[in-house]
């Protein structure tokens, strides 16, 4: 099997240099040396009249201001700091008074964990916000950062520093506010990328679903299947009519990219031609070839047509509006299903809280300045909003010991405005890297919690750096014990577990296709985002399987997880928008059948012309089933 068939993507056309769709985007260089300059000349300036916890605060809230604020669609990034800033503000003010209140030093970052291991559900985009926000809470209650400072003064450079991470995210996008839209559904047209699809609806939705990229979506989405599907058929082909086929996908790809080209533009490009691909195609059919394979070839080109409608509306005006799906409504229904005792999320949650709230407790009784660092090594070793095995675990707990060890040392020759200057620096321009990267953030806050807390420069410095790595020792054992050391021994394997999702998935469709009434639609829809949700802690957790089969069950996992988001939004139209894309949903109930080592040669179905949601939701689940049908085979052989 070619990767590119396992993938559904486009074999012929090369990722381009933009990002993933759910990755977020590095701003350019040249931006990020403004920033440099800005930023280094405000805290130096800060720093030179000694207010190191004033330019801390400030420089937190723009580190974690464009932690939160930088990753979507301009709109979407500033609807959402019209309520993340706000919180960033308070968590970050409200340092001293939960740091000096036993109580609320307790239950507000045990509180925050709690969150937190729930945010994944709201999706990757507000997952980075989420972030943010907890690991201003825990910084801030674990610091008490700002009592120097009377509590206007705190609101107020912490507000100054949100306001300059939104005035960089203005900056950043603001001649171009929907480029990272665009740039999505580009990639959909030519990244081999499995999850570039799912993630390219989710990053459409978020710019409020602009109709014309919504018709390129869906083109690109009947484009990458019906393309993948030709090429699994060519081995089965007689030379001269495979070689013709080749002829065709690879004109077929000159094409897409093209057209990717007039997506990610700025303003209306003019469209490109399709006269060889037609005769091409033309010269296919007049050699003779199977109904089946016509249907594919009639998909790729009604695929390249779609999103040159698309196009064309969008310089016409003329594309009609998507109604939205009840996004609270489906989050209600996932939250709901997930919080049981047999949900891996909710265990997750527990273990995640149940050690934070010790490590609180533990910090609160011993009254030192080294316990500080304890709840932040548990929040370092545990990141609580993903699972990850135990040997990961353990090599983000020795490189927090390391950061402590090194943060003591140099804490104690450096003068802390010069150190806390540095690190704000640090933060705000390496801001991409720490989005991306959960020990890159938590390191350098461990650092600063070190810098800021290191109060006893008069102690020898084997003594500071004692008691720092003891209690940083404290934290990280806590985390490990409750998070991993307590966790039963997986009990089945990754062939059986995808196998498991699948039929589960499966059923899901199949209730949508028979018509069920709305309660077993929920029924199904609870289990399915069980099974998804586990499958995909079980991958994080397992450890005995080669990388090779945990990449490809994570591929599965993701795309199974993308069906059952698309199916759920089906089943909220009415079956009268559903009938014309029923055979398309059957099509893809049978790739979900457990796989026995073959191809599926059952007939092929796109959907057929309908609603808009109806349409695009459909082809989302045909795209992911046939990632998830890839997967499952490549699981079964290796």
């Amino acid at each position: 099997m070619r990767p590119s068939s396992r993938s559904g993507g486009l074999s012929g056309a090369r990722p381009g240099p933009e990002p993933a769709s759910g990755v977020p985007p590095t701003p350019p260089g040249r931006l990020l040396l403004v920033v440099l300059a800005v930023t280094a000349a405000a805290t130096a300036t800060a720093a030179a009249f000694g207010l190191a916890e004033a330019t801390a605060i400030a420089g937190l809230g723009a580190l974690f201001g464009l932690t939160a604020g930088v990753g979507g669609p301009l709109r979407s990034d500033l609807r959402l700091m019209s309520w993340c800033g706000p919180l960033l503000v308070v968590a970050l003010a409200a340092g001293p008074v939960v740091n000096q209140v036993p109580a609320l030093a307790v239950a507000v970052p045990t509180l925050a964990v709690l969150t937190a291991t729930v945010v994944p559900l709201l999706g990757w985009r507000l997952e980075l916000a989420g972030g943010a926000v907890l690991a201003a809470v825990v910084l801030s209650s674990a610091t008490g950062i700002g009592a120097g400072l009377s509590v206007a003064l705190r609101l107020a450079v912490a507000a100054l520093g949100v306001a300059f991470a939104v005035v960089l995210r203005v900056v950043f996008g603001g001649r171009d506010p929907s480029a990272t839209t665009r740039r999505a559904v580009a990639a959909a047209l030519t990244d081999r990328e499995p999850r570039v699809l799912a993630d390219a609806v989710v990053v459409w939705r978020s710019d409020g679903a602009p109709a014309w990229l919504g018709e390129a979506l869906a083109g690109a989405a009947a484009m990458r299947v019906a393309r993948s599907e030709l090429e699994d058929r060519l081995g089965g082909l007689a030379l001269p009519l495979a070689e013709r086929m080749r002829v065709v996908l690879a004109e077929a790809d000159r094409v897409a990219a093209q057209l990717a080209v007039a997506v990610r533009a700025r303003s209306s490009r003019a469209l490109p031609m399709v006269d060889l691909f037609t005769q091409h195609v033309d010269a296919l059919r007049a050699v003779g070839v199977s109904s089946d394979v016509l249907r594919l070839i009639d998909g790729l080109a009604a695929g390249l047509g779609q999103v040159r409608r698309g196009l064309a509306d969008r310089e016409r005006g003329t594309a009609e509006p998507v109604p939205r799906p009840r996004a609270a409504q489906l989050l209600g229904e996932e939250l709901r299903a997930l919080v049981t005792p047999r949900s891996a999320l909710s265990r997750h949650a527990a273990r995640c809280t149940l050690a934070v709230l010790v490590g609180a407790l533990i910090s609160t009784w011993w009254h030192s300045p080294y316990a500080s660092i304890l709840v932040m090594s548990i929040f370092a070793v545990l990141r609580p909003m993903h699972r990850d095995s135990a040997s990961v675990a353990l090599q983000r707990a020795a490189g927090m010991m390391l950061v402590v060890g090194v943060a003591a040392v140099i804490g104690s020759f450096t003068p802390a405005p010069l150190l806390v200057a540095a690190f704000v620096v640090l933060g705000v321009v390496g801001f991409p890297l720490l989005q991306r990267s959960h020990t890159a953030l938590t390191g350098l806050l461990t650092a600063l919690v070190v810098v800021l807390r290191d109060v006893t420069r008069t102690a020898a410095v084997p003594d500071l750096v004692i008691g720092f790595l003891t209690s940083a020792a404290i934290g990280a054992t806590l985390a490990l014990a409750m998070g991993y050391l307590t966790l039963p021994r997986p009990r089945s394997n990754l062939v059986d577990r995808v196998r498991g999702t699948m039929e589960v998935v499966r059923g899901l469709a199949g209730v949508l296709i028979e018509g069920g009434a709305p309660d077993a639609v929920r029924a199904a829809h609870a289990m399915a985002i069980r099974r998804t949700r586990d499958l995909a802690a079980f991958i994080d957790r397992v450890e005995d399987e080669a990388e090779e089969q945990r990449k490809v069950a994570k591929e599965a996992a993701a795309a199974l997880d993308a069906v059952r988001i698309a199916l759920r939004e089906l089943a909220e139209l009415r079956s009268d928008d559903r009938a014309g894309v029923l055979p398309a949903l059957r099509y893809a109930r049978t790739l979900l059948a457990p796989p026995d080592g073959r191809p599926v040669r059952t007939e092929f179905h796109l959907p057929e012309a309908g609603p808009w949601p109806a349409v695009l939701a459909a082809q989302v689940v045909v795209a992911e089933a046939l990632t998830v049908h890839h997967a499952a085979l490549r699981l079964e052989h290796d």
